[in-house]
């Protein structure tokens, strides 16, 4: 069914698309639980507690540039997935809208693309919840292995997820809000102490280059990966076409701020230390320790362990929808679309992911440097999101064509969008990075070639079965 939506001068044309089946429960999630699935997929409190100190290994004082340019690039990004999410409720997110507009094949790729990049980051933010959550038991001088921390998470995360998307939603947002307020009252107090001056005698800005910015844009960008995850909640969203879309551009605006800042602010309490905040392991303790409030470092653990904890699950959540409408599209059993008929979610779906994720991380946390494996996914999960999204940006002005709705300002933001998102993937092969991350691409398509294979082959016999 098509409607006609006036909006000013502009007649923006929506769909309800009935083909697509779903017992997800409708009318369900208000504005603050779907961004609320959006911000715990990029988890923001991840970001200052390790990421900023991985990027400043690579892009020194440049970093809050790297993470501007990833903020600009996650915005423009986001006006092209609204080029759908306004005009389409769905649960298939970003392989929905790459299916409407060029193609099933192409939409499959997509769909592939995000599952294995939701797969490898609820890994790798399971890997934090172990590391943080031993951290958090050795002040108590209590010691549990890394793979039953790990084991400990995953069930708990699919208990969660289980429990129904409100709950759930609801549950994320406040805790992530809990541990953003935590981290910004102890940048309040570095900024106090350098008596609110931030300037080149307390961040040094010089030695900054656009090479250093490229380095470290990449694990940068991995900070908002997830942030479209809202998308899915498009069937259980009330006033999806207007809350989703929404949802969708304000979180990586709200948290590209609360990167920037946090990346000065961290280089500015580290600058004249003696320490270097690239080494740091912990780098927010340190800077409660260094600014003699020492028990925030207790309690930003604690707010760290439940960020990964809820990240984990609203990976989960999300990527359980795209599964449902895979296969209710013939690209995997049908059982994935099964849903709880008491607490409407996706519990077969929920299931099968918290397995391969569960084995994963329990895996490589028994077997290999717990650190190694978050380093390990976290770099491979942005190719995931990286090919996805920049298919669905080719796909906007594609689509608003095919509806004649193009304008010059669709296609020159598509192409700046396109460009941005060019720098990171090609900044993740060239120049070839080292050690095992050499593979990683290949790795992933790998994954893309026997998915497709395996896609396209259920997709012909379930046709062919439908069909006789």
């Amino acid at each position: 069914m098509n409607e006609k939506v006036s909006s000013g001068e502009v007649i923006q044309t929506t769909y309800v698309d009935e083909n697509e089946e779903s017992n997800l429960k409708p009318n369900s999630l208000s504005f603050f639980e779907v961004i609320g699935e959006s911000i715990a997929n990029i988890a923001p409190t991840a970001t200052p507690v390790m990421n900023i100190a991985v990027v400043f290994a690579l892009a020194g004082n440049s970093t809050w540039i790297a993470y501007l340019f990833a903020t600009i690039a996650c915005i423009l990004l986001a006006s092209q997935i609204n080029v759908f999410s306004k005009r389409y409720a769905t649960s298939g997110s970003i392989y929905t809208y790459v299916n409407k507009s060029i193609g099933r094949r192409s939409g499959f790729v997509a769909g592939s693309s995000i599952f294995f990049a939701y797969i490898t980051t609820a890994v790798s933010m399971l890997g934090g919840f172990a590391i943080y959550l031993h951290n958090l038991l050795a002040y108590l001088n209590i010691s549990v292995p890394y793979y039953l921390l790990a084991t400990i998470g995953i069930i708990s995360v699919w208990f969660m997820a289980q429990r129904g998307v409100e709950l759930s939603t609801r549950a994320m947002m406040v805790l992530e809000m809990t541990s953003v307020s935590l981290i910004s009252i102890l940048a309040f107090i570095i900024l106090y102490t350098h008596h609110f001056n931030i300037n080149p005698n307390n961040v040094d800005f010089t030695h900054v280059s656009m090479g250093n910015v490229t380095s470290g844009l990449v694990l940068a960008f991995f900070g908002f990966v997830g942030f479209e995850g809202a998308a899915s909640m498009g069937k259980e969203a009330k006033k999806p076409l207007k809350n989703v879309p929404l949802a969708v551009m304000i979180s990586p605006i709200l948290a590209g701020i609360f990167f920037v800042i946090m990346s000065m602010v961290m280089i500015m309490g580290f600058n004249g230390s003696g320490h270097n905040l690239g080494a740091s392991t912990n780098p927010l303790s340190f800077l409660s320790e260094a600014n003699h409030v020492g028990f925030f470092g207790y309690c930003i653990t604690l707010g760290a362990t439940i960020s990964f904890w809820s990240g984990s699950v609203g990976i989960i959540t999300a990527g359980s929808r795209i599964m449902m409408r895979m296969g209710n599209e013939h690209y995997l059993p049908k059982i994935v679309t099964k849903v709880n008929e008491t607490k409407r979610t996706p519990t077969i779906a929920i299931g099968i992911l918290s397995v391969l994720i569960g084995s994963l991380i329990v895996g490589f946390s028994a077997f290999t440097q717990i650190s190694d494996a978050y380093d390990w996914f976290s770099t491979i999960a942005v190719w995931g999101f990286l090919v996805p999204y920049l298919m669905v940006t080719i796909s906007a002005p594609i689509f608003l064509h095919k509806i004649k709705e193009l304008r010059l300002k669709d296609i020159v933001l598509s192409f700046i969008t396109g460009v941005l998102l060019i720098i990171p993937i090609v900044g993740s092969v060239y120049p070839q990075p080292q050690g095992i991350a050499k593979i990683f691409p290949y790795i992933f398509v790998g994954w893309i070639i026997i998915t497709s294979i395996i896609g396209e082959y259920r997709y012909k016999k379930d046709k062919l079965k439908s069909t006789n």
